[in-house]
Parts: C-alpha cells; sequence; structure tokens
C-alpha cells in the first residue's frame, strides 16, 4: 500500500503538470521545476525508485502465490494493468533522468515534447500513462471502498479519476502545438534527431532496451517458477479435500479456500480482493480445526473488529494443511427463510411479529459496509432461528429487520402464545449476541406483537417469494411499532395478543392506540411478559411436534 500511494502520487503529479500545459506553457515548465526539485533529491530519489523495486517485487511474487486467475473481472484488470506500470517509469528514466545523467541531455518540456512531436511518438507518451492511472486507481478503489468517507466522496473521486487524463492528454497537446510553432524549440530538437546526437539516442535506446528485458525475464522467471511449484503441488500426495455444504473438491496443500472455491466455480464472496480486509469471504471450519494454521496478524485483526467466533476464519487466509469442512458464511444465494405459506392469498386471524433495527444507520455512519453485515447476519440467524424454533413463518429478513407470521396453520389463542415464546427466545438470543459483541456494537431491537385481521399473500416471482401481510392488523401493527421506537421499548404487545394467550401482563408503560378509530391497548417493556410454565411447556412440545412432522 505504501510502495503504490507513492507511485501514484508519482503519476498524479505528472497528469496534473501536463494539465497545467492549458494555461500556457510557461505555467507548466514553472510546475515542472517544483516538481524536480522533490524528485530528483537524494530524498525524492531514494523514495521513488525505492516504492517502484519494493512494488514490482511484491506484484511478482503475488504472482507466484496465486494458485489460480480465475478472479472477478476487475481484479483481474487490476493486475494485468499493473504490470504495465514498469513500462512507463523505464521510458521515462530512459528518456529523463539516465539522458540528463549519461548524456546531459534536457528534461524540461521544452526539450522533451519537442523531441516527441518530432519523432511522432507523443501518442505512446500519453498511453503509456493510462494503464498505470487506471491500476492506481482501481488498487484504491478495492483499498477504500468500504470506507464511510470514500462512500461520500465517490462521485468526486470517480470525476478526479475520470477527468484528469482529458485535461492532462489536451494539455500536452496543446504545449506540443504551441511549441510546433517555435523555431528555436523545433531547430533544437530537429538537431537532436540529426547525425550529431545519434550516439546518444543509440546510448539511450540501449539502456532502454536492456532494462526492458530485465524486466520481461523477471516476470518469465516467477511465472515460471509458478508453473514448476503448480506442477509439484499438484501431485496425488499433496492433494487434501475441502468440504462444502453439498460439495466437496480436491486442491493441492497450500491452496487458500477462497481459491478453491474460485478454482471450482462455487459461490463465495469476497470483495476486498483476498487481502483480509473485508471479511465477506468468512467461513466457519466444522471440521478439521487442526488443519488450520494460526490465522496472521491481517487476519486476526479482522476477526478481533468483527468479535468472530474462535472457529471462523477468513476463506482468502486459510490455507489448510489437511482435510478440513467449511460453511460459508455470507449467502451467496437466496436461502429459505420458511416453509410456503398455506393460506395464501386468504384472509385469517393472525399474528404478527416486527423485528425492527432502528440504530441501523448510525452504525452504517461508524462502521465498515462488511461489518455491518456480519452485525445485522448475526442478529439476523438468531432472532430467525428463535422464531422458527417457536413454529413462526419468516416472511421477509432483511437490512430493516425481520417480519415474522404465527397462526399460518393454528387458531389465534395457539399462535399468540407461541408469538410470546418466541419473544421470550428473541430476549435470551439478543442478550447473548449483545454479550458476545459488546456495548458499543449492539444493534437496537424492538420486537412488536399484533393479532389480528389480514390478508396474507406472496410478492415476487422467484423461487421464494416474500411474504406479505395487508389489511386492519398491519395498520394497527405500524402504529404499534412506531410507539415502541418513539418510547424507545424493547418489546410492544398489543392487547389482543396477550388475551388471545389467556395472561395478564404485568409491569411495563400501557398505552392506547387509536387505530381506525378503535382504541387498542398495548404495553411496552423492556422484556415480554411471562407465559405460565404449563404453557411454556405445551407451546414448546407442540411446536416440536409440529417440526418433526413437517420433517
Amino acid at each position: 500500500m505504501g510502495s503504490g500511494l507513492v507511485l501514484f502520487t508519482y503519476i498524479t503529479a505528472h497528469l496534473v503538470n501536463h494539465a497545467l500545459g492549458l494555461i500556457s506553457l510557461n505555467t507548466a515548465e514553472e510546475a515542472l521545476g517544483y516538481a524536480e526539485d522533490v524528485w530528483d533529491s537524494v530524498p525524492g530519489t531514494v523514495l521513488l525508485y525505492g516504492a517502484f523495486a519494493v512494488h514490482f517485487l511484491l506484484a511478482l511474487w503475488s504472482i507466484y502465490e496465486r494458485r489460480t486467475f480465475r478472479l472477478p473481472p476487475a481484479e483481474l484488470l487490476r493486475i494485468v494493468l499493473g504490470f504495465t506500470l514498469p513500462l512507463i517509469l523505464i521510458n521515462h528514466f530512459a528518456h529523463t533522468r539516465l539522458a540528463y545523467e549519461v548524456f546531459g541531455q534536457q528534461t524540461d518540456y521544452t526539450s522533451v515534447i519537442s523531441n516527441l512531436w518530432a519523432a511522432d511518438s507523443q501518442g505512446m507518451q500519453l498511453g503509456l500513462l493510462a494503464p498505470g492511472w487506471v491500476h492506481g486507481c482501481l488498487g484504491l478503489h478495492f483499498a477504500f471502498s468500504r470506507r464511510p468517507w470514500y462512500r461520500q466522496s465517490r462521485f468526486v473521486l470517480f470525476a478526479v479519476a475520470l477527468l484528469l487524463p482529458v485535461f492532462s492528454a489536451v494539455g500536452f497537446i496543446t504545449m506540443g502545438r504551441e511549441l510546433s510553432t517555435n523555431a528555436a524549440a523545433a531547430a533544437a530538437a530537429q538537431d537532436f534527431l540529426g547525425p550529431a546526437h545519434a550516439a546518444e539516442r543509440a546510448g539511450i535506446a540501449r539502456w532502454h532496451n536492456g532494462l526492458l528485458l530485465g524486466y520481461f525475464a523477471l516476470i518469465g522467471t516467477a511465472l515460471g517458477a509458478r508453473a514448476v511449484r503448480n506442477f509439484l503441488e499438484h501431485s496425488s500426495r499433496r492433494l487434501i479435500s475441502i468440504s462444502y455444504p453439498g460439495r466437496a473438491v480436491r486442491v493441492p496443500r497450500g491452496w487458500s479456500v477462497l481459491e478453491a472455491s474460485r478454482a471450482f466455480h462455487l459461490p463465495h464472496a469476497s470483495m476486498c480482493g483476498g487481502r483480509a480486509r473485508c471479511s465477506t469471504c468468512r467461513v466457519q471450519v466444522t471440521a478439521g480445526e487442526d488443519s488450520c494454521p494460526p490465522a496472521a496478524s491481517d487476519e486476526q485483526a479482522t476477526l478481533d473488529r468483527i468479535h468472530a467466533a474462535s472457529d471462523v476464519r477468513l476463506a482468502c487466509q486459510l490455507r489448510p494443511t489437511g482435510d478440513i469442512a467449511v460453511v460459508p458464511l455470507v449467502r451467496t444465494a437466496l436461502p429459505v427463510y420458511r416453509p410456503p405459506a398455506q393460506a395464501s392469498h386468504a384472509e385469517r386471524d393472525i399474528v404478527l411479529m416486527y423485528c425492527d433495527f432502528l440504530n441501523r444507520e448510525r452504525l452504517a455512519r461508524e462502521a465498515l459496509a462488511q461489518d455491518l453485515l456480519h452485525l445485522l447476519t448475526l442478529y439476523g440467524d438468531a432472532l430467525g432461528n428463535a422464531i422458527r424454533s417457536a413454529g413462526g413463518a419468516i416472511g421477509s429478513i432483511g437490512p430493516e429487520g425481520i417480519f415474522a407470521v404465527f397462526g399460518l396453520d393454528r387458531d389465534r389463542p395457539r399462535a399468540a402464545r407461541l408469538a410470546l415464546s418466541a419473544a421470550a427466545a428473541i430476549a435470551r438470543a439478543i442478550s447473548d449476541v449483545d454479550h458476545r459483541l459488546g456495548e458499543s456494537r449492539k444493534l437496537r431491537v424492538v420486537v412488536s406483537i399484533h393479532a389480528g385481521h389480514a390478508a396474507i399473500g406472496e410478492i415476487g416471482s422467484n423461487d421464494v417469494p416474500a411474504v406479505i401481510a395487508v389489511g386492519e392488523a398491519v395498520e394497527v401493527a405500524g402504529e404499534l411499532r412506531k410507539a415502541a421506537a418513539a418510547r424507545a421499548a424493547a418489546f410492544a404487545i398489543s392487547e389482543p395478543v396477550t388475551a388471545a394467550a389467556g395472561i395478564e401482563p404485568a409491569g411495563g408503560e400501557k398505552i392506547v392506540l387509536a387505530a381506525h378509530g378503535t382504541p387498542i391497548a398495548a404495553m411496552l417493556s423492556s422484556a415480554p411478559p411471562a407465559l405460565p410454565a404449563s404453557r411454556v411447556g405445551l407451546t414448546e412440545g407442540r411446536a416440536k411436534l409440529q417440526r418433526l412432522w413437517s420433517g
């Protein structure tokens, strides 16, 4: 990252300097003088060429280490364009720094642009800057796209990335046209291209070609070493098994789990390009923990940031030494959250439950998007399991919250008791997740439950359409949710629910909702009302029998 930022700063300074040619040649020359004071100094020279050496060697190592090039198109484009960056620096070094140090050539705009224009190679010079600029922009996007400040500034940054090369090219052409009418500059350019300077031009060409040959030789060495390594790794004695839900693959020892997924076209989320930054590729190791090397510092820092469990690893960093079984934790295909509704598009008495995530927007501003996704996944899984275990049908799960229905195949009293049993299980699940994540990362969840008459249907044409409810009960539940959010209550239970369940709630704040002109009482509290022990056991037993009966 450090070496890349230095090189990107160097390219940006060049583009800005060229763009100043739109003002005048003298303005660009003056800015170039300041740039030369920085880059031609001893610290600037060490910084620039040291960054190039470090970046290039790390790029070669990453090519050698990579087991497969089955990558997202943008990531593959970034890698390909990155290997054009040395072409820029080699060409620049040969025709500016080397020409100045060895042959005493001037490196100001007047001399360089005049020579390029006279040699009709100005297009090549401009073209060489574009791949390095795009490579740098893609690298910055992959590195910082999850940061809040980047998301807020993305349109401005995109405008800069798009327009700066355009202004640079137009400025360069403007200076070239201005110099083409300058008799002295044209004469100097023609003199440099004449026989008197043939030896200097040949010397610069030899250096340029020699550096290019060395560069391509290093790339060939890295690719050749990678081919030998891959051949040795694919021997049967070094193959291991990675088991996914529903499929197992055999890969050489040393491959990462993410590389195995990509090599066998298995869906696997990954947003940062395999750099242990985003955590979206995380997996749960269900077998073979002894074959998993300890997490390195980068991986461990990301796992600590999201408070991951001890059996959770990043697939991009986990390189198992033996057979393992993993489960990707970020879903890339639509999961089945519920059984199909048994009374689609029918009006009936049901119990509605809404679990609203109230502080999601605040957490989105303060946390990385992938961290918030992990947080929502933890709460969604915990609350979803509590609802399903109590016999409820989940209609939808999203970043705003969870919607569930009780009573699709039961009468209202049983549905009400199941909903209250689910509320108690949700309270325990929230407590467990909060304890695991810590005070600063809690998701504020408000659970609202109401019983009434509504029409239940499905919407959407996919394999798992969403359940929707329409009717008076939904409108009342909406008022109940607003009241709970305004009064910072964790649970809001309407009187029709407690009456159907046969309990008399105690404690909490009692309110009256005026929905559709009919006053409806409700209770707001920090905990759900408790069911009598006998009814709790009966409710849980019925739920278990129902799950066994449905297979």
